[in-house]
């Protein structure tokens, strides 16, 4: 984590990067409208099939230039791009695969955006989405795969993509040389008929509506020339329904309308943050919910969207208390294939998660989540890009993080099964001067039996009878209590308003009674053992 961090330190010596090479002022155009999300077509039987489904879209002019609106095979027209997430009980998770992008081709020109329409004069009817216009495609129109192509032909920084040898270029099937690479559209209606009722449309899969939660689905204008100043409105996302109906996905929309940004916007909860990559590429949105703690554990969800950097993202750098424990980790893109994951590591100072051959792209949602015995505060995250480019080489984003650990786990507990676990409870946690809620939690013992709690100021560890004491002796009776039912011995430690108190290091262990099957003398077990941070002045970290 501090090559991380000395990388970022030197880029904000560095000057200021290049402006957006291609930026034209005047050019800003805005998703005003999500209006329909229909399945118009579907693969397999229920509940195992998959759903090809499309969304209708609309864009207001709101700039002092008219925006060009070129069908394919001129490059100069808007791209729109889909995705679909799903919010659970923890994470919000894109549930669309990564679908084929609609190519722009004719502007309406139509009023709908608040402002008069000025239409464009002189050139070709539809060439051109005047001042103040707006432009609708419905579903039917924006899921026509005659005019959907791969989201990886596109430069969704500079909005830019090249007809040559493109997917409309070289159709599909692929026609051949030369007629595959000679810029001239090869994709045929025919070939497009042949694809089927999901084909590239946006895919969505029985087994993921079915598990219920919020729904929400997004769309995007990829605009050559946009400057990134004005581009924040270009996305927004809107909730609906999904009902099987015994055929079909019934999709209904919510009567709330667009939120504008990225659709990690939606998720309930969470902390937003998002960085750019200098001024040479586009931007990723970050947001985390931290949850917790359950039995001295807090769980940390992280999701990355990628809205238009062109470069990637490769690498999710979380900052971590050494002598942390982090455990449970986990990540979630967007396909079934488990060789693209990405591979999790803990490290003495980060959570990393990193991929040499599947990044995050644009238009994309990736999950990644842990739990740690370090309570979150804000850290600095490091988004390492994926393909060599312009721009810093890092992204920083603050966001929380596990940084504060209050409470060190020393060391195992010892029994003849699993051994009794010891954390920290309370309003907060932590033994912060003053804190009349401080206890201390012992967790797997027998039920209705003799719990007590040993402390010791010392440092060390020492064999017991085969057994680990981690607080270096025996140490001294500081607590006793009976467990209930469930096993659970409580040990309220209420800390005084004691200035002498601060900075004390206090080791706590467990030893509960197990009567006929405890490992020591056959009647006593050990739980792991703690060294609690005393103080209100403490360093988040040790």
């Amino acid at each position: 984590m501090k090559s991380h961090l000395a990388v970022l330190a030197m880029l904000a010596l560095l000057p200021s990067a290049r402006a957006q090479s291609n930026a034209i002022a005047g050019i800003d155009t805005r998703l005003s409208r999500l209006s329909t999300i229909t399945a118009l077509g579907r693969s397999g039987a229920f509940p195992d099939g998959v759903s090809g489904v499309a969304m209708a879209t609309t864009v207001c002019n709101d700039g002092t230039l008219t925006v060009a609106w070129r069908a394919a095979m001129d490059p100069s027209h808007p791209k729109i791009a889909f995705l679909v997430v799903r919010e659970g009980e923890q994470r919000l998770e894109q549930i669309s695969d990564r679908s084929y992008v609609k190519h722009g081709f004719f502007a309406a020109n139509t009023i709908g955006c608040g402002v008069q329409c000025q239409q464009p004069t002189g050139g070709v009817l539809g060439e051109e989405l005047g001042l103040g216009c707006s432009d609708t495609y419905a579903t039917d129109n924006n899921g026509d795969q005659f005019w959907l192509a791969p989201p990886d032909e596109i430069d969704p920084w500079l909005g830019t993509w090249d007809p040559v040898c493109s997917h409309f270029d070289r159709g599909e099937p692929d026609v051949g040389a030369p007629a595959n690479c000679n810029g001239l559209r090869s994709l045929t209606r025919t070939q497009v008929n042949a694809l089927g009722p999901v084909g590239h449309r946006i895919h969505i899969r029985d087994e993921d509506l079915l598990l219920g939660g919020r729904t929400f689905f997004q769309g995007q204008y990829v605009v050559e020339g946009e400057p990134e100043a004005v581009r924040e409105d270009n996305l927004g996302s809107r909730e609906f329904t999904a009902q099987w109906n015994g055929t079909r996905w019934e999709l209904d929309v919510t009567t709330s309308g667009v939120i504008e940004g990225s659709v990690l916007g939606r998720w309930s909860g969470a902390e937003l943050a998002s960085a750019v990559n200098g001024a040479d590429d586009g931007r990723v949105y970050a947001a985390v919910k931290v949850t917790g703690p359950v039995e001295g554990f807090y769980h940390y969800e992280y999701a990355l969207h990628d809205r238009d950097n062109a470069r990637g993202v490769g690498a999710l750098h979380v900052p971590l208390c050494s002598g942390a424990r982090v455990r449970n980790l986990g990540f979630h893109d967007v396909d079934q294939d488990p060789s693209t994951d990405w591979v999790a590591t803990v490290g003495a100072n980060e959570v990393a998660f990193a991929t040499d051959h599947a990044p995050l792209r644009w238009n994309t949602v990736f999950n990644f989540w842990f739990d740690c015995d370090a309570a979150p505060a804000t850290g600095s995250l490091a988004l390492d890009a994926f393909d060599p480019g312009p721009g810093s080489n890092a992204l920083a984003l603050d966001l929380s993080a596990p940084v504060v650990l209050a409470n060190v786990h020393l060391g195992p507990g010892c029994a003849s099964d699993v051994p009794p676990t010891l954390f920290a409870a309370g309003t907060p946690p932590r033994a912060e001067l003053g804190n009349a809620s401080f206890a201390l939690v012992s967790t797997g013992n027998e039920p209705s039996q003799p719990n007590v709690l040993r402390l010791s100021l010392a440092s060390g560890a020492v064999s017991i009878h085969g057994c680990t004491s981690w607080i270096g002796g025996p140490g001294v009776r500081g607590s006793f209590a009976v467990s209930d039912a469930s096993g659970i011995a409580t040990h309220p430690l209420p800390i005084p308003s004691d200035p002498a108190l601060e900075g004390l290091d206090a080791r706590f262990q467990a030893v509960g009674f197990a009567p006929g099957s405890g490992i020591l003398f056959g009647a006593f077990e050990l739980s792991d053992a703690l060294l609690v941070r005393v103080g209100s002045s403490r360093p988040a970290c040790p």
